[in-house]
């Protein structure tokens, strides 16, 4: 899956091109979380993820620690490999998501028969299904840019459908982010979700395929659309004006980091310096 046509990949990560003001950039809802949000369970998945490298490797390790550059050549691999199988998990997410956005648009679904992206979309079409979704009268928007041009953000939006949950939930139109997972129960969801989301929900304008704005409407109800290979979980959100405000605190912060330059900022001299052999004395004297 491309990324969507007004984002713009940056040093400081994606920002979103306004098509009314050409080479003005709004920085992606996204990249703000990423900079500002940390998720805790990333730590323990990257150490977990290095700590099986190495037991699945373990005679390649033992060889290499016999050898100072084997040795090195070896950890490197290692600390590598959890980048290696989340660039292919978000690979594997962005064509569930094409696949997705290709059967509710009903264009060619090139990723269907993948039988990686299948067991997703099934999940995906049995969501559909249970919620009685029609394609043509309740899916509004798929894969939807939207701009806050106050704010200085973009974000783009997977779902907006008209859905009847179960009481208490109401019933209308219902703004839906789909997130997929190999290992993650269907029941999983960050606190950053609900930042995200109301970040989508409370933008000012969205673009429609031809690039034409139009106003982004109210939504009944916010929701996390959970793919799993063996299950879906729909799980509202409390994406509601005190996310929102909560997001938009985060922007400003970005905005000054984003500005800094650190290049100026080196180690300076006191104003006596100590002999040029100092460091020289001071490690005889720990030695």
């Amino acid at each position: 899956m491309t990324d969507p046509k007004w984002a713009r990949p940056t040093s400081n990560g994606r920002f979103y091109e306004d098509p009314a003001q050409p080479g003005k950039l709004y920085v992606s809802a996204t990249n703000v979380l990423d900079k500002m949000v940390a998720i805790h369970a990333l730590a323990p998945s990257a150490a977990d993820l290095t700590a099986r490298y190495g037991m699945d490797h373990l005679d390649e390790a033992l060889q290499a620690a016999a050898d100072p550059e084997a040795r090195e050549a070896f950890i490197g691999k290692a600390k590598r490999h959890y980048e290696n199988v989340w660039e292919k998990r978000r690979d594997l997410g962005s064509k569930v998501h094409a696949a997705a956005e290709a059967h509710v648009l009903g264009g060619e679904n090139r990723h269907a028969a993948d039988p990686e992206v299948k067991p997703f979309l099934g999940q995906y079409l049995r969501f559909l299904d249970e919620y009685q979704v029609d394609l043509r009268k309740d899916v509004e928007a798929v894969e939807c840019t939207a701009l806050h041009r106050g704010r200085g953000y973009g974000c783009t939006t997977d779902l907006w459908a008209h859905l009847q949950p179960e009481e208490p939930h109401p019933a209308g139109r219902w703004i839906i982010d789909i997130k997929t997972s190999l290992t993650k129960p269907a029941s999983q969801v960050y606190p950053q979700m609900a930042l995200q989301l109301a970040a989508n929900r409370f933008a000012e304008v969205a673009l429609d395929p031809f690039d034409k704005e139009f106003p982004v409407p109210e939504f009944v109800g916010a929701a996390i659309l959970n793919l799993r290979p063996w299950s879906y979980g729909f799980i509202p959100m409390p994406a509601d004006h005190n996310a929102y405000r909560a997001f938009v605190s985060l922007l400003p912060a970005v905005a000054w980091l984003d500005a800094l330059d650190l290049k100026p900022h080196k180690p300076i001299n006191p104003k006596w310096r100590k002999p040029r052999n100092w460091d020289k004395k001071q490690k005889e004297v720990a030695a």
